[in-house]
């Protein structure tokens, strides 16, 4: 790592400890320290509100929490931030149950020196690093960068239990692009491509900051969230339907670019699990696209826009 200046929060309720780990940062060989000291667990979350930090120092316990509440908290408030909890106990197991939580390192406190203190806080802001890198690519895909199948069902319940919490109406949108195929035989795999990432792009638009996109597989996208107020999922909708239509109109592609979708609510009574949600919401897309289907000319005229080579 090669930081010119590292932010770091420490959270101590010891005036004497905290005197002494700062210290310890100055004393760095290779790296320049940026100290905020904070005692409470609430000083220390406010901090974390309000600032950027590379890195947190954590004692466990503070005057208000206690042993591994308090690094669940910190978690909670930061989960970009990497950890390093501080223990006053010489039994490793603390140390390891708050490694298991998610603390990226922890050290006894006398039991350490600058040397271990600098190598231990550049480890960490390594090793989180990459563990999020990770943890993005197994849930994000690549193409779109819009959660894949596996982000779905990872999030899936945590909409479900805040609809649960809320008791405001839920949605999933369940889209797939018309005549998709037809891009890939016509023009290339190519071309394919640059069409599910440019409808993600559109997706994005149409839809409020607080829904969560994805890429089912192939050109099968889905919205879920909450509705802040009736009928938002459908305006939604009709958003990016107005916005494929004003692209196809003014962009000069060799791809038109259509959508069906279909919609499923969800409230209190149900449908809870990811299964039935989106069996209903994809028995929906087919009844649009089969109305889409019957209102299109048959005269071959929606392959006019197709042209050029892969």
């Amino acid at each position: 790592m090669n930081l010119e200046s590292c932010n770091v929060l420490l959270v101590e309720d010891v005036p004497l400890l905290a005197k002494v780990t700062e210290q310890m940062l100055k004393k760095s060989p290779a790296h320049r320290y940026l100290l905020v000291h904070k005692e409470t667990l609430a000083a220390g979350i406010g901090a974390l509100e309000s600032a950027d930090f590379d890195v947190v120092l954590l004692d466990l316990n503070l005057p208000d929490s206690r042993e591994l509440d308090t690094l669940t908290a910190v978690l909670d408030a930061a989960p970009d931030v990497p950890i390093i909890v501080l223990t006053a106990t010489q039994s490793h197991e603390v140390g390891f149950q708050a490694i298991k939580l998610g603390a990226q390192d922890f050290l006894m406190k006398g039991d350490f020196n600058y040397l271990v203190l600098d190598r231990a806080i550049v480890y960490s802001i390594e090793r989180h690093h990459l563990r999020r890198t990770l943890q993005r690519l197994a849930v994000i895909d690549e193409l779109t960068g819009l959660y894949n199948r596996r982000g779905f069902q990872m999030i899936h319940s945590d909409i479900v239990q805040r609809q649960k919490w809320t008791k405001t109406r839920g949605y999933l949108c369940y889209f797939d692009l018309d005549r998709f195929k037809q891009i890939n035989d016509t023009i290339g795999h190519r071309k394919g491509d640059e069409a599910l990432a440019e409808f993600a792009a559109i997706l994005k638009t149409a839809f409020r900051k607080d829904a969560f996109l994805v890429r089912l597989g192939g050109d099968e996208f889905l919205a879920l969230g909450l509705e802040a107020a009736p009928g938002q999922a459908e305006a939604s909708v009709k958003a990016l339907q107005a916005a494929l239509t004003e692209r196809n109109r003014s962009k000069d592609s060799p791809f038109p670019l259509d959508a069906s979708c279909g919609i499923a609510h969800f409230d209190q009574d149900g449908p809870f699990t990811a299964e039935d949600l989106t069996a209903a919401a994809d028995a929906a897309l087919y009844r649009d696209k089969e109305s889409r289907r019957q209102a299109r000319a048959p005269s071959g005229g929606e392959l006019r826009e197709m042209r050029g080579t892969a």
